[in-house]
């Protein structure tokens, strides 16, 4: 079992606002400290709401000592030069109610949500401000023997694939996203 998961981010006050408002978690911690070579940062825990700790690195004073400025990305695939959708983080909806509920949370803060039934369980997707994509994901049905035997026989086959990609909808929204005052 995960206990946490943390992302840098570029800008603490936007990716904290996401988390907060529309993600519904709540923060729990936070952790001040020097950084190793150099700077220093801020650790905030977010509770998810079952007692697991999500976690935001804002990373500061390490440009021109540890980070060349300007140098980094943020985003968990994009920052790595990867199409957004490839690393990504999953969090479990208790039921489709749930994901229907964090749907219309992200839409009501300005942000658009793909929706795909993968068979074995429904998701909707949107990106976070930093650019890293988060999902919902409901189970639809339990893992068999034969779930097993096929991710098996998939990991030992190297011919290219036939099946098409998953066909999804998009709802855009038309509520503009929050940003933090210019000051702050």
């Amino acid at each position: 079992m995960i206990h946490h998961v943390a992302l840098a981010t570029k800008n603490i006050r936007r990716a904290h606002h996401f988390y907060t408002q529309a993600m519904g978690f709540r923060l729990v911690k936070a952790v001040k400290r020097q950084a190793p070579g150099g700077g220093w940062t801020k650790h905030l825990f977010y509770d998810m709401g079952s007692g697991a700790l999500f976690a935001l690195w804002d990373l500061r004073g390490l440009e021109g000592i540890q980070l060349e400025p300007g140098a980094w990305r943020s985003g968990m695939s994009t920052g790595l030069g990867l199409p957004g959708w490839v690393n990504h983080i999953a969090f479990e909806a208790k039921d489709l109610d749930a994901v229907e509920r964090h749907k219309q949370l992200w839409l009501d803060h300005g942000y658009h949500v793909s929706a795909v039934d993968h068979g074995f369980i429904h998701s909707i997707y949107t990106f976070d401000p930093d650019g890293t994509m988060v999902e919902w994901a409901c189970r639809l049905r339990s893992l068999s023997a034969a779930d097993s035997e096929e991710a098996l026989s998939i990991l030992e086959d190297d011919s290219p694939a036939t099946a098409p990609d998953y066909e999804g909808t998009v709802t855009r929204s038309t509520v503009p996203k929050w940003k933090p005052a210019e000051n702050a």
